[in-house]
């Protein structure tokens, strides 16, 4: 990582005329636990209408299924995962000073459903948010071991205990970054999508136990960064997710049908971008082309 927090993804330079040849789009998936599984209809949205995904980055669970997706499992195995997942599946209760829980239990969790364990080893460029406590800012990884960096980005304060990663105190990517949209477009993705589904409880009235206060708390925070994290993205999906709670693992189909019908109503709008793209990249290439034969006519008439 850098001295600010963004790690380099070494090996893979991105320019202009890599990126044009290779028009796609970057997902930024927010996090709120159980609702992050929206973003499985988004991808499956996606791969029936054969948009292409360039990069992705995750916060939250949304750094846990975009991580799946970008090692190759296929989505289908990766839902049937999802439809039957409980709390108990990546969390246990040990209450301690810093937090309610340990999310250790990931680790297993990704060894039995991705197909890759390092971000080196992924098919689709990832970036994972997490936050530094010790300095409020982003850590963004993008090379090493996915389950420490997934863990960190996934401890949601109060509930889960932080994670140390070297002399870094790190917990839940979506104090900083709702929806990653900087950490996709940092990647190289020149259209981000981002996917944003909220932290709210599910829940009306006054809160009723500490993690609702806790995840309130965060939500208010997160309304101020909207224009912050907005600004870095071409298109956001908000899928209507609203009536689940956090730990409705159970409802996990209502999550992934909300997330089909909002990248659905989006497709027009996602073809359209990828048409701009894929028309500026053609022009940049016919002027490259032209003024290449102008060098060459040159060349000759000076011989």
């Amino acid at each position: 990582m850098t001295a600010h927090g963004h790690a380099e993804r070494k090996g893979h330079p991105v320019d202009s005329l890599n990126v044009s040849a290779q028009p796609g789009i970057g997902l930024a998936l927010g996090g709120g636990f159980a609702r992050g599984f929206a973003h499985l209809g988004v991808l499956q949205v996606f791969e029936q209408h054969q948009i292409p995904i360039s990069q992705i980055a995750g916060t939250s669970v949304g750094s846990i299924l975009g991580a799946a997706y970008a090692s190759g499992a296929p989505l289908e195995r990766i839902i049937e995962t999802c439809r039957t997942i409980r709390f108990r599946d990546f969390a246990r209760w040990r209450v301690s000073r810093l937090g309610l829980a340990s999310n250790h239990r990931l680790g297993n969790l990704i060894e039995h459903v991705f197909h890759s364990r390092q971000f080196e080893d992924l098919r689709i460029p990832l970036a994972v948010v997490a936050t530094d406590l010790t300095t409020g800012e982003p850590v963004v990884f993008t090379q090493g071991n996915l389950v420490d960096a997934i863990r960190a980005s996934c401890a949601f304060p109060g509930l889960f205990e932080p994670v140390e990663i070297g002399t870094r105190c790190l917990a839940d990517g979506g104090l900083v970054a709702p929806a990653p949209t900087r950490a996709a477009r940092d990647l190289g993705a020149t259209i981000v999508v981002g996917i944003s589904v909220g932290m709210q409880d599910g829940h009306r009235g006054a809160p009723t136990n500490i993690f609702q206060v806790v995840s309130r708390a965060v939500s208010a925070a997160q309304k101020h960064q909207l224009e912050v994290w907005e600004r870095h993205a071409e298109l956001v999906l908000r899928p209507d997710v609203q009536s689940l709670a956090w730990d409705d693992f159970d409802r996990a189909e209502e999550a992934i049908q909300a997330g089909a019908a909002a990248a659905r109503r989006a497709l027009p709008r996602i073809e359209k971008l990828l048409g701009q793209r894929k028309d500026a990249a053609l022009a940049l290439e016919a002027r490259l082309e032209a003024e290449d034969r102008s060098y060459l006519w040159l060349a000759e008439a000076h011989g």
